[in-house]
């Protein structure tokens, strides 16, 4: 394992106003509490959003985490659900790892 100290220094260094890590919620639950305790919104891209290797593989395989189906539950907060629920990396977004990446808000 290995400390988030450093991303956290490089954050600080570039304003950054808000920061969690992508766990027990996925993404989407992380970005929400984040949007929500600021009052703003948020788009993903979901082309953009680095994937772990295999994941998508995994998917195809049937294989997801246990906590993924109700983290799917935050799926009405995402304004266009019925363009992109289709999509393979889609149900990613709602998938909890137990030492995601860092989710940051930072100043354009």
């Amino acid at each position: 394992s290995s400390s988030n100290s450093p991303a956290a220094a490089v954050l600080r260094a570039h304003g950054a106003a808000a920061c969690t890590d992508i766990t027990g919620f996925g993404l989407v639950g992380h970005l929400l509490e984040m949007c929500r305790g600021a009052g703003v919104q948020a788009e993903i891209d979901l082309d953009s959003v680095p994937l772990y290797d295999g994941a998508l593989a995994c998917l195809e395989m049937g294989i997801a985490s246990s906590l993924q189906p109700a983290n799917t539950r935050l799926r009405r907060a995402v304004a266009n659900h019925d363009q992109v629920c289709g999509r393979p990396a889609y149900p990613l977004l709602f998938d909890p790892q137990t030492s995601g990446g860092l989710l940051a808000a930072v100043p354009r």
